[in-house]
């Protein structure tokens, strides 16, 4: 999956595809915080795992025509504002339930941090496979997924999700900067599930209500095996306005990865300085049921950065 984002002072975006609450649970709205800068992400397939694209990023001028411009175009016009704040990063289960246990009862994001962040945007939806395209042709690359043993199936619905390695990634980022004149790259860990959490709020699952409904806000295993839960925007968003962050396929940060996060507070993090393997997150479960155990909104995952398939 890809990610994008770009900072500056006056505001933050980040491309990509919601449900909120409070620090003890669910409210209505999002947290009211000032804005910042910009940012973009994407993510993964889900019927074959690869990791996809969903960029984000200041909203930059109108992109010139051109090859891939109304793609470019598209992407713009899709960024979310999400105001900055600050907010308990990973498995908060202990501040939160009454049991005062983890939710997920792994290792790797048991450290709880607050974490400040400024404004950003992000895409409302996952970069798709003909977006992703219309990419690949502008440049002159190969298209994704043509050379396969799965290269039908993965490109059966041109509107699902894109798999693609980190750095390709990071290329559709630095494709949509042109005629912007911003910067946009993949969003940080942090970036990412502040947004899933609709602005760092306590919420378990990224869905319009924070919760799993199989098949009516997050794919049923057997929509998936019929082809009709593939297309990206089918369900409804979380409360920021972000489709499909649970499911379709895990999404490419910024950050490497560590076994577990660093204490200690921070402000618009940036992971460790090197690594051998990129943060994933999100989830490419097929159907709504296993992702009660999976796909929590402070899951971590991890991958070689050349891997396209997780």
């Amino acid at each position: 999956m890809i990610a994008c984002a770009s900072s500056h002072r006056s505001a933050v975006f980040i491309w990509r595809a919601a449900s909120t609450s409070s620090e003890h649970g669910p409210t209505k709205g999002i947290v009211h915080v000032h804005a910042y800068p910009p940012h973009c992400s994407a993510v993964g397939h889900p019927l074959i795992h690869h990791v996809h694209i969903r960029p984000g990023g200041n909203i930059p001028r109108q992109a010139k025509r051109g090859s891939g411009a109304e793609t470019q175009q598209k992407i713009i016009s899709d960024l979310v504002a999400i105001k900055g704040g600050t907010f308990l990063m990973g498995d908060f289960g202990p501040v939160h339930n009454e049991d005062k246990l983890p939710y997920s009862g792994e290792m790797n994001d048991d450290v709880l941090r607050r974490i400040t962040l400024d404004g950003f945007s992000i895409m409302a939806h996952k970069v798709s496979i003909e977006d992703f395209d219309a990419f690949t042709d502008a440049t002159g690359r190969p298209r994704v997924g043509t050379s396969t043993i799965d290269a039908k199936r993965y490109r059966a619905d041109p509107k699902a999700a894109a798999g693609v390695k980190w750095q390709d990634a990071m290329d559709f980022c630095t494709w949509t900067r042109k005629g912007s004149g911003r910067k946009p790259t993949l969003p940080t860990e942090a970036q990412w599930e502040y947004a899933a959490r609709s602005g760092g709020k306590m919420v378990l699952f990224a869905t319009d209500t924070g919760a799993i409904d199989d098949g009516r806000n997050v794919a049923s295993y057997s929509q998936y095996q019929d082809g009709s839960g593939t297309a990206l925007g089918k369900f409804p968003p979380n409360p920021a306005g972000l489709y499909d962050m649970t499911d379709h396929g895990y999404e490419w940060v910024q950050d490497w990865y560590e076994e577990s996060y660093t204490a200690g507070d921070a402000s618009n993090p940036l992971g460790p300085k090197k690594g051998t393997e990129k943060v994933i997150r999100g989830n490419d479960s097929h159907g709504g049921d296993s992702l009660v155990f999976v796909a929590m909104t402070f899951a971590r995952d991890h991958r070689p950065p050349e891997s396209s398939e997780v």
